[in-house]
């Protein structure tokens, strides 16, 4: 089973070269790598050359969003099933894929773990404990991390791409959209990928407001209780944030 993972990158010289390594490194090696740049001026060009061997595609985002780009390497890709990999952020160790290949083995359509956010200096700023799913949890703001999933491409095929009239909030609809569908679900009870704090969505007041209007309209578009649904999404991530920081000891951190 092939497993595709594709990495947005814009201006990521700095930690690209880490998430590639994160996934050269897996035990699992049936995967390719697709990379979608927007065009970047810093020193990224250079590490995906530096990685051609492991790199099997590299498309040029046409500047459309993020959406759009995540779009174009779901239709570039060849595998059976999509994974993503912020150039942010990085596998926890070196067994992720095969543990997540096995569930699919096992006849999982889609697979989700756990997620820490940490600090540059490596502490651990928010703990995501994804817990096991249940639809009925949908109603109250439960959502798996987006980072961490990894879906069955034809899913997509069936129920369509990530929306590009959203600009932050379409992986939530994308969540909202197959779960509530008649589908098998797999947690993998573990941290899959360690981010980096601070992601789109949240770098700037207009930012949050749009997310909270897109999710919103996700969540009314799939059927829920808007304003509910995303008041509970919000208050669900309060007990994922850590009053005091400690070092994330995990070799790739540092």
């Amino acid at each position: 089973m092939r497993i595709s993972i594709i990495t947005l990158t814009r201006n990521n010289c700095h930690t690209l070269e880490r998430a590639i390594l994160s996934l050269v490194d897996q035990t699992y090696t049936d995967y390719e790598h697709i990379i979608v740049d927007a065009n970047s001026t810093d020193c990224t060009p250079q590490i995906i050359r530096k990685y051609s061997n492991f790199v099997q595609t590299i498309l040029q985002d046409a500047g459309k969003g993020i959406y759009a780009a995540l779009n174009m390497g779901i239709r570039a890709s060849t595998g059976q099933v999509i994974g993503l990999l912020h150039a942010d952020d990085f596998f926890a160790d070196q067994k992720i894929l095969e543990e997540v290949s096995h569930l699919f083995e096992q006849g999982a359509d889609i697979v989700y773990g756990d997620v820490l956010f940490v600090l540059p200096d490596g502490k651990i700023w928010r703990y995501w404990r994804s817990g096991q799913f249940n639809k009925r949890k949908l109603h109250c703001g439960w959502m798996p991390p987006h980072t961490t999933m990894f879906v069955r491409k034809e899913l997509f095929d069936r129920f369509g791409l990530y929306r590009e009239d959203m600009r932050i909030a379409a992986d939530y609809d994308m969540v909202l959209r197959l779960l509530t569908k008649d589908i098998r679900v797999s947690y993998l009870p573990r941290v899959v990928t360690v981010m980096s704090a601070g992601g789109e969505s949240n770098r700037t007041l207009r930012n949050i407001l749009q997310k909270m209007k897109e999710d919103y309209r996700a969540a009314r578009d799939n059927g829920f209780s808007g304003l509910w649904t995303v008041m509970c999404k919000n208050v669900r991530k309060i007990g994922q944030f850590r009053s005091f920081g400690y070092l994330f000891t995990s070799k790739k951190a540092l």
